[in-house]
C-alpha cells in the first residue's frame, strides 16, 4: 500500500474504500454482568483460593477461611469495577 507524500489520489482512495471498507471501529458484543462475574470467578487462582478456604473451614479454621473468601471477593469486585469502567471508556471512544 504505497502512497505519495501528498496523499492518496481520489481514485486510489475510492478503490481502497471499496476493497477494505470504511475506517470504523468494529462493533463489540458486550457480555452481561453475570457472565462477566462468572468469568472472573472461573479464574484458576480464584478457584484454588476458594478451595483453600473450604479446606480451612473444614479443618475448623473459620477465621482463616473468612479472610480468604473476603480477599477473593474484594479482588473480584475490584477487577469487575475496573473492567466495567474500561468498557464504558472504550464505548465513549467509539461513539
Amino acid at each position: 500500500m504505497a502512497s505519495a507524500e501528498e496523499g492518496l489520489t481520489s481514485a486510489e482512495a475510492a478503490r481502497r474504500l471499496a476493497v477494505y471498507g470504511p475506517n470504523e471501529a468494529a462493533p463489540v458484543r458486550r457480555l452481561s454482568a453475570v457472565v462477566q462475574l462468572f468469568r472472573l470467578f472461573a479464574n484458576p487462582l480464584v478457584i484454588i483460593l476458594l478451595v483453600a478456604s473450604a479446606i480451612a473451614a473444614s479443618l475448623g479454621q473459620q477465621f482463616d477461611a473468612l479472610i480468604i473468601v473476603t480477599m477473593v471477593a474484594l479482588g473480584v469486585a475490584i477487577n469487575f469495577w475496573q473492567s466495567y469502567r474500561s468498557q464504558q471508556a472504550a464505548e465513549r471512544l467509539r461513539s
